[in-house]
């Protein structure tokens, strides 16, 4: 039999989760991400160990507090991509301009996690070793990760720049 914290805790995340969904998809367009930050709100309220179950007050004022990260992390994410696509454009030839471009564009359209890991593997030549321990797990799943990530970027992709260059 569950503890009586435990089994308030899960009362409350039955009672309130989908509130928290809806409150922060209203907000933001990524429906998993939305969840996953509504996911953040009830590990919080966890974390905390509050004497009692918070009310729904407290668990908006959290979910405003978890948005105003994402939206942070997101103006980051931008100002970097900027920074990358300006950084790409000023390190190439002339002629290969318009193929950094698109590769920036696929790399922005990825999840965070799959251009991480990218962006480390190919921009930062990582080793999977290294790999795994920058994202924080094991090699095998650090090899895991990249393969997926490849496979998203050749689905993203325009078939133009998934073709093997003859230099």
């Amino acid at each position: 039999m569950l503890a009586a914290k435990e089994q308030a805790f899960i009362e409350l995340h039955t009672q309130h989760f989908g509130r928290m969904y809806r409150y922060i998809a209203c907000r933001i367009t990524d429906r998993y991400r939305a969840e996953e930050l509504a996911a953040d709100v009830f590990r919080i309220a966890w974390e905390k160990q509050l004497p009692e179950p918070p009310g729904i007050g407290w668990l908006l004022a959290t979910a405003r507090h978890v948005l105003g990260n994402e939206y942070r992390g997101r103006h980051r994410r931008q100002e970097l991509i900027g920074r990358l696509k300006d950084q790409a454009r000023g390190q190439c030839p002339e002629p290969d301009t318009a193929e950094q471009e698109a590769v920036a564009e696929v790399l922005i359209r990825l999840r965070d996690r799959d251009r991480e890991v990218l962006m480390l593997s190919y921009w930062d030549d990582l080793t999977i070793p290294e790999l795994g321990q920058a994202v924080e797990c094991s090699p095998g799943t650090a090899a895991v990760r990249l393969h997926r990530a490849r496979r998203a970027f050749a689905n993203a992709a325009p078939p133009h720049l998934m073709t093997e260059r003859k230099d």
